[in-house]
């Protein structure tokens, strides 16, 4: 069976999620998220298919590997560990990883390029990790739905829901725009997947920290990161606070194949 028919209701979202003001200031009843557990991870197949075709995904078996392994050991951590999550690596130099509703991560190869350590690279997966546990994505569309019930109402279908969310997603490197809140959420249960599963989540603090340069300093590279996960110095703070909390002691930094798999990724 395709999506409920709930989702006909959203429809107009996938316009909604083009203007980002709409994304971040509306408001939910409470702040409900109006589509259920099952219905996300169903949208997050269809989405996931689409996605594949459109993306230049990587022809490398032992990096993609890697990266599902590395993600898979974070979403243990989480409470929905017993949920089908999926990792796919796409060969981009563009500092960049989503998450897409359903469990669903993709991060490029120029973020595991870039990053000076595994650990550095691993917190910014637990960071994506942590929106997928929050529902950070379909909670964006409970807003859209709610400001837009009367247009979508009036739709009376579904018009490629999916295919229409598919191309936002290529186009902006981002399923939704995320609010501060959603942020400083993902950083604090991103620092605890970490710590949970044996990195030390001081390498999140350290990632940002890169990324906040190379913003200062112009690069181009991280503008579709920057555009959706907005990097400040008060959240480098923070996550570094919240990484002294946990304490590094016997937690990993590095392994025996970050260096091969950065060195895979620096070829795209």
């Amino acid at each position: 069976m395709r999506l409920h028919h709930r989702f006909y209701v959203l429809a107009l979202f996938a316009t909604a999620v083009s203007l980002s003001a709409a994304l971040t200031s509306c408001a939910t009843i409470g702040g409900a998220n109006y589509v259920s557990l099952e219905e996300e991870w169903q949208l997050g197949r269809e989405l996931e298919a689409d996605l594949n075709q459109r993306l230049n995904l990587v022809n490398d078996a032992s990096l993609q590997r890697y990266v599902e392994q590395v993600g898979q050991q974070i979403v243990r951590q989480t409470n929905m560990a017993n949920l089908p999550w999926r990792f796919h690596v796409v060969a981009d130099d563009q500092i960049n990883a989503f998450n897409i509703p359903g469990g669903v991560v993709y991060v490029n190869t120029g973020l595991i390029a870039e990053a000076g350590s595994a650990s550095e690279f691993v917190g910014v997966l637990a960071h994506e990790v942590a929106h997928g546990v929050a529902r950070h994505g379909t909670q964006r569309m409970s807003q859209a739905y709610e400001a837009n019930l009367l247009a979508g109402l009036l739709l009376g279908g579904n018009p490629g829901l999916v295919e229409q969310l598919a191309t936002q997603v290529v186009a902006t490197g981002a399923f939704a725009k995320f609010s501060r809140a959603d942020e400083r959420e993902a950083d604090r249960l991103g620092v605890a997947f970490m710590a949970r599963a044996g990195w030390n989540p001081e390498g999140l603090a350290q990632m940002l920290e890169r990324l906040l340069a190379e913003q200062r300093g112009g690069g181009s590279s991280v503008g579709q990161f920057f555009s959706s996960h907005p990097t400040t110095q008060e959240r480098v703070q923070n996550v570094r606070a919240q990484a002294r909390q946990v304490g590094g002691r016997g937690l990993r930094t590095n392994d025996g194949s970050f260096a091969s798999m950065r060195s895979r990724a620096q070829r795209y």
